[in-house]
């Protein structure tokens, strides 16, 4: 009976038991079934404990309910996972297979980049997927690729990508920019599996065809250098084909080679498009907030349910986000009883206008003092805050003005300068002294950039290693004011009477660089008429003071102006293509139909009678200019070379900065018709080359030396010959500096091309040449001291019996720098292919991934290894080739100095 008592017992126990593991109390209590909160964790945990990659790292971190995941590893088949599950009894599978769920395990990534999935599930079927995209690491990537945002960001022209090369760029011949809503993976797999007929298609370039605009491709590989690409304008998601819409987007940059798209990197953040106000408009004048209203369109998203409207002192939407970041609506209220914004509802305004409140403060809690302040409003729902924008126009309440009735002598100066001048001190100096003030102010235009918003930024922000524009020119004694001036804000800041007034009030102006078309349709009339703001300009040279202008702002200065292409294709196709303001993009470049090809259009006639060019020799524009000159009608062309300007007053021009100054005057030469095959020719050009403190003048076009030049003895020497002459580097510069020195009547050179050219210097009973004791510094002209070369003849012409090429040679081997790096300059082009890391036998040293690279605008192959090459260490140069694929001889060089020497030819 005991026993059978005791067996009973357990029996219930173990029902109950049973039971009570089955059904919670709860549910048995109500005699109802409930869904508990409290359920065992061997029966409803599906998360990870603990995920990590040896030797990688999950981005982001690893967080239980993170669910998607990316690494980066280096190049192996396998990757090992240390996993953890939360639950004890949890079956987890990789890719499918079930593995230990607390051990270390190992996964395969058979392809470039795979995706592994880790699904966690209970015993009742409930499951759970974390999800790995592995990549791995490819030298065909192009590195650090960063994502800039140049507008209020609803369309993607409104971004740009800047890169640098990828580790390896043999083989690459141009960079894909792309964008998409679809993972990493797909985007991988579709461009990838493009053939060269279909990425054409692709290409934004295409007016037909129903994958067109796209891809944007870059062909020019020196633009890898983390300077912003802008997107087009109307570019599509790659993958789904439509514009930027709400929602999150990845921007893309990739390298292509022959065949094929060799590696693919996506930007640093992403395009995050939240519905956010259109068009935000500020009208209202004086100096109280609340005279001042704000209208804008509404975004089409339910979800959007108020709007909290502010403004600020800081003129970028990136500069305010972080101060309401993770703001609630609760927060936001709080700032509306701060006084520093306005929350008001969706359905109660319309499409009302909204005043801002009686002595509203800005979002930083100041009131309303003196300065220009901007408008912002943020679409603000129940859960969440959305976008912002951000008004073009400002609430200005600076005092107007005063103009300046004389500056100086009340003799205006021009100084446009060849580019590359912002660590130039003769420059900045030269401006200064031109104002005859110790302090002058000068009004910064910007505006040929892309926008205001990179106008405000580099007027007012750092971005490392460069200065603020406004810390640069304090920091060379002047009062900088920023004038907003952008081909987004011309059509009223170029006729508001406050900034016209300041540029009156100013001493000087400097017009940056950038691109001409951009400053020229800012500051022109629709009808190429100065606009009230160029009027301001010319009002401040012609009362004595002072218009520098840099690069761009150096070409803008001409009526017409020109520029864009480069001299081969220039006197190949020999017409330039005509263009007019209403051809100028609002994003991007203006392209010539023909690649490479020059094109004028309207510039803003300063300095009318002259034709000026920039980076002139440093990029080989001799030809280009000849060609512009010959199409704009122009008489006189200047070449002003990098780190160089030429100071203008009255009739006299004096040469301030590092390098030279071309000075070409057609008055007597002859020339071709536009288009006449097989390309441009002309003779009788007269050439003068001036340095730091030579003189020409306008009117005699006399050329006065500077008083530290001597004249030079001429020798028995061969001038230099380069087949290369427009293809930088200053090799035209080089030609006319030995030709100059020599004891030869003429001297022809052969520029191989498509077509031919040769080039003649020859001198008369004019020709003078002069020098001083100073050296060049930059590292391509360091050999020859500065001179004066006065009246030497120029002829250009094609050659219809096409000129043996001269053989190639090996003319270097200089090291720069640093000592892990040297140059091998050739004396022409040579078959890309041959250059291999066998080429340059370095004899125990070893290269980096991507050395040898071949710079073939210039002739050279650059060689870094991965350390300090010893001195009197030699190196083997052999199996190179040249474009006919000719053999180069064998050539061994030694080191024989450190930084900025040249090595000496051992054998050959």
């Amino acid at each position: 009976m005991r026993k059978a008592f005791i067996n009973l017992s357990v029996k219930v126990l173990v029902l109950l038991t049973v039971v009570s593991l089955l059904v919670p109390s709860s549910s048995l209590a109500n005699g109802k079934e409930k869904k508990s909160s409290s359920m065992p964790d061997h029966v409803h945990q599906t998360a990870l404990q603990s995920l990590s990659i040896q030797g990688a790292e999950l981005d982001p971190p690893f967080s239980t309910d993170i669910l998607n995941y990316k690494t980066t590893v280096n190049g192996h088949e396998k990757v090992d996972l240390n996993i953890k599950a939360a639950a004890k009894n949890a079956k987890v599978t990789i890719n499918g297979k079930k593995v230990n769920a607390n051990k270390a395990v190992q996964a395969e990534i058979p392809n470039h980049q795979n995706i592994i999935e880790i699904e966690v599930a209970t015993p009742h079927r409930i499951k759970q997927t974390y999800t790995v995209v592995v990549q791995k690491e490819n030298e065909y990537e192009l590195q650090d690729v960063t994502l800039i945002q140049t507008g209020e960001g609803s369309s993607i022209h409104h971004y740009q990508l800047g890169f640098f090369p990828a580790r390896n760029m043999d083989g690459v011949e141009a960079y894909l920019l792309f964008y998409s809503k679809e993972a990493y993976m797909d985007v991988w797999n579709y461009v990838r599996h493009l053939s060269p007929t279909e990425i054409e298609a692709h290409l934004t370039s295409n007016t037909s065809g129903e994958h067109k605009d796209k891809i944007y491709k870059i062909s020019n590989l020196s633009y890898a250098d983390g300077v912003g690409n802008t997107f087009r304008e109307g570019q599509l998601d790659i993958i789904t084909g439509k514009p930027l819409e709400v929602g999150e987007y990845v921007a893309y940059a990739a390298t292509l080679g022959a065949n094929e798209v060799l590696g693919m990197s996506e930007a640093d953040r992403k395009i995050e498009i939240k519905p956010f106000p259109m068009n935000v408009e500020i009208s209202g004048e004086g100096k109280a907030i609340e005279n001042y209203v704000v209208t804008f369109d509404h975004p089409q998203d339910s979800r959007v349910t108020d709007y909290f409207i502010f403004y600020s002192e800081d003129g970028l939407t990136r500069l305010v986000e972080p101060k309401l970041e993770g703001k609630t609506k609760t927060h936001l209220k709080e700032l509306v009883n701060q006084g520093r914004g306005k929350l008001v509802s969706r359905d109660v305004i319309g499409n009302n206008a909204v005043n801002f409140m009686e002595n509203q403060l800005t979002i930083d809690g100041q009131s309303l003092g003196t300065g220009l302040y901007y408008a912002y409003v943020l679409a603000v729902g129940e859960a969440q805050n959305f976008g912002m924008a951000k008004s073009l126009k400002m609430i200005n309440t600076n005092p107007m003005p005063k103009p300046l009735s004389t500056i100086g002598d009340g003799k205006g100066t021009l100084i446009p300068a060849g580019g590359s001048t912002s660590n130039v001190s003769a420059y900045f100096e030269a401006i200064r002294l031109a104002t005859s003030v110790d302090k002058p102010r000068i009004a910064i235009f910007n505006s040929s950039r892309d926008s205001v918003e990179i106008a405000y930024d580099h007027f007012h922000l750092d971005d490392p290693p460069y200065k603020s524009l406004k810390e640069e020119f304090e920091n060379w004694g002047f009062e900088p004011v920023y004038i907003p001036l952008a081909i987004d804000t011309y059509e009223f800041i170029a006729h508001d009477p406050y900034f016209v007034n300041l540029v009156k009030s100013s001493h000087a102006v400097m017009l940056q660089g950038g691109d001409q078309v951009k400053h020229a349709r800012s500051l022109l009339n629709d009808d190429g008429s100065p606009s009230p703001l160029l009027q301001a300009i010319k009002y401040v040279y012609e009362n004595g003071g002072v218009v520098a202008g840099t690069s761009a702002g150096a070409h803008v200065m001409s009526q017409p102006m020109f520029g864009v292409g480069d001299s081969l294709t220039s006197i190949t196709i020999n017409q330039t293509e005509e263009k007019t303001l209403n051809d100028v993009p609002l994003t991007g470049f203006l392209n010539p139909t023909i690649s490479g090809n020059n094109l004028f259009m309207p510039g803003i006639g300063l300095a009318e009678d002259i034709l000026f060019d920039t980076h002139f020799d440093a990029r080989g524009r001799l030809g280009r200019l000849l060609v512009g000159m010959r199409d704009t009608g122009h008489t006189l062309g200047i070449g002003l070379d990098e780190g160089t300007g030429l100071q203008m007053k009255g009739d006299m021009g004096e040469v301030v900065g590092l390098n030279g100054v071309f000075i070409l005057d057609r008055s007597d030469a002859t020339v071709n018709h536009p288009g006449t095959k097989p390309g441009f020719e002309t003779t009788g050009v007269r050439v003068h080359y001036l340095t730091s403190g030579d003189l020409y003048n306008f009117s005699t076009k006399e050329v006065i030396p500077a008083q530290d030049k001597r004249v030079v003895n001429s020798t028995a020497i061969d001038p230099y010959s380069s087949q290369n002459l427009f293809g930088g580097s200053y090799e035209t510069t080089k030609s006319l500096i030995s030709f100059a020195e020599s004891l030869q009547e003429d001297f022809v050179t052969e520029i191989v091309h498509q077509t031919n050219y040769q080039l003649t210097w020859s001198r008369d009973e004019h020709t003078k040449n002069y020098t001083s004791d100073e050296n060049f510094t930059i590292s391509a002209l360091r050999a020859y001291q500065k001179p004066t070369i006065i009246n030497m003849i120029l002829d250009l012409a094609p050659q219809d019996n096409q000129v043996e090429p001269q053989p190639v040679l090996i003319e270097s081997v200089k090291t720069y720098s640093y000592n892990d790096t040297f140059f091998i300059q050739l004396s022409g082009p040579i078959e890309p292919n041959s250059v291999t890391k066998e080429t340059i036998d370095l004899k125990g040293l070893t290269h980096v991934s991507w050395s040898p690279d071949y710079l073939s605008e210039s002739f050279e192959i650059e060689v870094r290894v991965t350390e300090d090459i010893p001195l009197d260490y030699e190196i083997t140069i052999q199996n190179l080739k040249d474009s006919n694929g000719n053999e180069l001889p064998t050539e061994t060089w030694r080191k024989v100095g450190g930084e900025n020497t040249d090595w000496e030819k051992v054998s050959e």
